[in-house]
């Protein structure tokens, strides 16, 4: 699982991982947690128990909620991967995207848009994004043996 307490202390680390200052972060997380209780409510199919009973989550807090969806948009892992950080299954992995990504969509007010797996060309790359106007690519050139030298 991820340190959150050394996260939640050290304002560059925060921002390397998942993008966001420890003050964005923290108010992020409040909101975000109304949200999910929200959400859950609204989703919730005729249970008999009261909301908070039974076993506890996998994923525990609605901090770790939030780090586990913005972690997952900032660097965009495989599910294994995900799944190696935060303890779970890859498809306990999806099954958690698929349930946070709505509750940050409406902690944000809009959507979230994942990449998309492969664009080939320019023309489509402007389709799928209309408003932007400049594109920067970085790169460095490297040498590639493609021979046997003697």
């Amino acid at each position: 699982m991820i340190n959150k307490e050394r996260l939640l202390r050290d304002n560059r680390l925060c921002k390397a991982i998942i993008g966001l200052s420890v003050e964005e972060l923290k108010n992020l997380a409040a909101e975000f947690s109304a949200c999910y209780l929200i959400y859950r409510k609204k989703n919730r199919k005729d249970h008999e128990r009261q909301m908070g009973a039974g076993q506890k989550g996998f994923i525990p807090t609605p901090l770790d909620k939030l780090l586990f969806i913005l972690l997952y948009l900032k660097c965009y892992p495989t599910y294994d991967l995900q799944g190696l950080l935060f303890g779970l299954d890859r498809t306990r992995v999806c099954r958690w995207v698929k349930i946070l990504l709505p509750v940050l969509e409406m902690t944000l007010g809009r959507e979230c848009v994942l990449p998309a797996r492969q664009i080939r060309s320019a023309e489509e790359f402007f389709r799928a994004f209309p408003g932007v106007k400049d594109v920067f690519i970085d790169g460095t050139e490297r040498p590639v043996q493609k021979g046997f030298v003697e």
